[in-house]
């Protein structure tokens, strides 16, 4: 059984469910608030205690595509994290090289609401990952490294992870994913720059995407409009801007791909899902479903098409099975009810319009 990797971090997601008719939505600019009255009680219909966070997600999601998962984090020396490693072991992932720290075990508040969701999130032990921890043993026979968000002090370890791992990939076959964290794109971001070259699969959402180009062009570059094409989806007709700098999403795509990552995933929410190669770039709409909550979509998403990359399915089969999932796990409160096995996705992908899925050639 083809073995994976997952490392990032692992949370304890408390979900707060209010009543149906509970409006907390506040319009202001065309922006859209979550907001509350400062000495107002809410009552709360549910409370929702699971498990979630980057490494958690993807972990699950690929143990049910049929791969042989371990999974790397730290948490805390509580009883949190003590069931969040047991729920795991239930599901059949190895995690017999977690670390408990003196840190508490992160935890994540979730409000979800008509629009979106809000989180309030302590990373807790989740900040302290040192490459260090990881033994030589863990990169063994390894056919997918999927690297998730690293927080605070741990996103230094990026490279150094990637490092560890492509030297125990005897045959060259070693498959590295990796989707930052926010703080990967702009306090460390010369660390995940670093890892660039040895990176096969980035994926960014779009507000990380312009982060991240930020740090990666100079101060003041301007857009030369190159790549736009007068039909298609949003990323694709407009030059996009972020503080002093405007650019096409294939100037961001030809930086990263001259940089040496080989495939370029950039989710947009409700509008869909982009993947450029060096000679394409392809785009999905997100499916027409009602969404609960939208806490693990993405994991969702970047863990299918990972592994379905792994498993040899063509990139187009790749993107529609990523597709399918992330709107499964939307239909649900929290990040894993919804994940799909690779049975599961077969079947729904017999059901999918495949002219859904757009291709355009670069210039």
């Amino acid at each position: 059984m083809t073995k994976v990797l997952t490392i990032g971090a692992a949370t304890q997601d408390i979900i707060i469910k209010c009543p149906k008719g509970t409006d907390l939505s506040l319009i202001n600019n065309s922006l859209v608030y979550t907001a509350f009255k400062q000495g107002s009680k809410i009552e709360i219909e549910e409370l929702l205690c699971v498990q979630g966070g980057g490494a958690t997600n993807s972990a699950v999601s690929l143990s049910k595509q049929g791969f042989n998962v371990k999974s790397f984090f730290k948490v805390g020396n509580d009883q949190t994290g003590k069931t969040l490693i047991q729920a795991l072991e239930k599901k059949g992932i190895t995690v017999n090289h977690v670390v408990c720290n003196q840190k508490p075990t992160g935890t994540s508040f979730i409000v979800p609401s008509d629009k979106d969701r809000i989180i309030f999130t302590y990373r807790g032990a989740n900040t302290t990952i040192d490459y260090k921890e990881l033994p030589e043993s863990i990169f063994e026979g390894l056919s997918g490294l999927y690297i998730t968000s690293l927080s605070g002090e741990s996103s230094e370890s990026l490279v150094h992870i990637i490092h560890r791992a492509r030297k125990k990939d005897t045959d060259q076959t070693l498959k590295v994913a990796v989707n930052p964290g926010a703080s990967q794109l702009t306090y460390t971001a010369c660390s995940l720059k670093a890892a660039l070259h040895q990176i096969d699969i980035l994926i960014l959402n779009s507000d990380e995407m312009k982060l991240f180009m930020n740090k990666l062009k100079p101060r003041f570059f301007c857009s030369t409009g190159k790549g736009i094409v007068k039909e298609g989806p949003p990323l694709l007709t407009q030059t996009v801007s972020h503080e002093k700098i405007s650019f096409t999403f294939y100037e961001y795509c030809k930086e990263l791909l001259d940089y040496g990552v080989k495939r370029i995933v950039v989710t947009d929410g409700k509008q869909g899902v982009y993947v450029a190669t060096k000679d394409h770039v392809f785009f999905h709409p997100a499916l027409p479903v009602k969404v609960v909550n939208t806490v693990g979509a993405g994991d969702a998403f970047g863990s299918t098409f990972f592994g379905n990359l792994l498993h040899h399915n063509s990139l187009e089969t790749a993107i529609r099975k990523g597709i399918i999932n992330a709107c499964s796990v939307i239909l649900h409160y929290d990040a894993q009810s919804g994940l799909l096995t690779q049975q599961e996705l077969e079947q729904q992908l017999k059901l999918l319009d495949t002219s859904l899925l757009q291709k355009f050639s670069w210039p």
